[in-house]
Parts: structure tokens; sequence; C-alpha cells
């Protein structure tokens, strides 16, 4: 045998020795058999977790549908005694609010969820896993009340504190619950009328079709298209072709009488065309409810304008379909 070949095994042999010695220690550590390990109180998960590998904590992601003003609805919290074992007695498990946590998930996704108001939810501080059991569910009701803002991204940071009996988990021992509630205007909606645009003759309107209309405020929504440009975007046909209008999507709001108003999703003089919405006052322009406080269609009249110079009419009605 070779000199070099000498010299690789020689310098080879105490690195293996090594690995194995690691090796063997991480099997110790990660034992895969429940009945090696010990029970632990953890946050199981409440749908799925939606944290990437390796985020600082994990996330847990629900959707609360459309709630009017005033009403409410609750996501869940899973607690588990995690383990071979059944809870030897019942385990108190005390819960708080972390704040620290969740600026160090924002610090570490990149995102801006933030606690909302104390009014907006109910939390319970103590929960209890009974004896002879391994999990309990806790319920948080979140109201859609005069303080609850649209515009931000709310979400709960929660650990536990402590617990009567067992371990707390190092991995699932704190979770953030982030939570979206869509105003009572949010949902499909077949989109029907007609358009007129003045300066192409070629552009005329798409209708009908179902478009989706997202929350944008509290008591407003912004026209999203599924079928053509999905996106913020009008469809519009382009002569035999199918297009939109770039840099323009109705943002329709409401007030307490449900009158009509509209914006560009894109804001005032967006684009290089520097396009806009504005209400044409001609219009109906009007909500009709049901009588639980649900939208089941509104009219409206509006135009694109361009380079501040009214470029296409539209008079179109929104009839409810179903939730998104």
């Amino acid at each position: 045998m070779g000199k070099i070949m000498k010299h690789i095994i020689k310098n080879a042999l105490p690195l293996l020795a090594v690995m194995v010695v690691f090796t063997s220690c991480l099997k110790d550590h990660l034992a895969m058999d429940p009945a090696q390990s010990n029970n632990v109180v953890e946050f199981a998960n409440t749908g799925n977790n939606v944290s990437p590998a390796g985020a600082v904590y994990p996330r847990f992601s629900s959707d609360l549908g459309s709630l009017v003003s005033g009403d409410s609805a609750t996501f869940n919290i899973n607690l588990s005694y995690s383990g071979a074992n059944m809870a030897p007695s019942d385990i108190t498990v005390t819960l708080q609010i972390d704040t620290a946590a969740l600026d160090a998930y924002n610090e570490d996704q990149g995102t801006d969820y933030v606690l909302p108001p104390a009014s907006v939810y109910r939390f319970t501080s103590t929960a209890v896993i009974k004896k002879g059991t391994q999990a309990f569910q806790l319920k948080i009701p979140i109201i859609n009340n005069s303080v609850f803002d649209f515009n931000v991204n709310y979400a709960l940071p929660i650990k536990i504190a402590s617990v009567s009996t067992g371990e707390i988990s190092g991995n699932y021992g704190t979770a953030i619950y982030s939570f979206a509630v869509r105003n009572v205007y949010d949902g499909v909606y077949t989109m029907s009328g007609t358009m007129t645009d003045q300066a192409n003759a070629t552009i005329t309107g798409y209708y009908p079709l179902d478009m989706n209309l997202i929350t944008y405020t509290g008591n407003s929504v912004a026209l999203w298209d599924p079928i053509v440009s999905s996106n913020y975007g009008h469809p519009i046909h382009s002569g035999t072709g199918s297009s939109y209008y770039g840099s323009f999507s109705p943002v329709f709001a409401f007030d307490a009488g449900g009158n009509v108003t509209v914006s560009n999703y894109y804001g005032d003089l967006a684009g290089s065309n520097k396009r806009n919405a504005v209400l044409d006052p001609t219009g109906i322009n009007k909500a009709t409810f049901d009588t639980d406080g649900h939208i089941l269609y509104f009219e409206v009249s509006y135009i694109m304008t361009q380079n501040g110079s009214p470029r296409t009419y539209f008079n179109e009605k929104f009839t409810y379909k179903n939730a998104r």
C-alpha cells in the first residue's frame, strides 16, 4: 500500500471514531420509540404548521370567515401531554401572551404580525389536561368590534409558562397563532353589466364573470380577477382576445346606509397612464342586504380616468354567490 494511502487511512480512523460516537449520541438523544421518551406538555398542531422548517417558532393560521360588526368566531389551541403515557393526574397548564416571541418571529421571518387590541380577543390563561388523557382543546374567541383593524395582520403569541406535572416542550412550548377575518362584503360575486372605452372601440366589456371581492378594510373590498389576470385587475375583451387594465382595479367601499363609493386599488394616478377610479353619481351606487346583515348584491357606476380625463365608463351589478 502506498505511503499516501496509508496516511489517508491513518488520519481518517480518528474521524470515523468521532462520527460513530456522535451518531450513537444522536440516536440516544432522538429516540424514536415513544416508550423511551419522557412526556412533555406542548402545543399540538391546530391545522397545519405554516412556518417553514427552521423557523424560530411554529405558526398556526386560521381563516375565521366573514363577520359582521359585533359577531365573533373562535380558533382552537390544542394542548398535548405528548409521549408514551397518559396524564397521571389533572395537569394544570398556565399560558401567557409573549410579545417578545412575536417580535422574534417577525424578525426571523420578515413578517409584520401585531398583537390585537385586548377587546378583540378573549384569552384564557389556564387549561387542564385531565387525568388519563393526553389532550385539551382551548377555544379563543375573536370579536369584530369597533377597534378591529382590517389593515393589519393579527397574531397571538402564546407560551406555556408552567405546568403542574411533566416538562414543557423545548420546540413547541411557544407558538404563534395568526388569524384573518373577512368583512361582510367579502366573497365571490357574479359581475354583470356594461362598459364603454372611449379611447379604443375594440375594448369591450367581459360579462358575466365570477370575480373575487377581497377584504381591503373593514368596510371595503377590492376586485381580484381569477379568470384573466389572476391579480387585482379589471378584465376586458380586447378585440377577440382577453386582457385587463393595468394599474387599475376598483375598490368598493360601503357606508352604514349601503351607499357605494369607489377608488383605485393601485392608488390615485397610478402607473404611466396615471389611472384613477371615480364614482359616477348618475348610477344607483347602492347595496342591498339580507335580514341577517349579509350583502345580496350591489349596483355601481364608476369611471376609469386616464391622465386626468374620463376614459372608460362602467355600469355594473355584483351579485353575491358564495364565500371565497
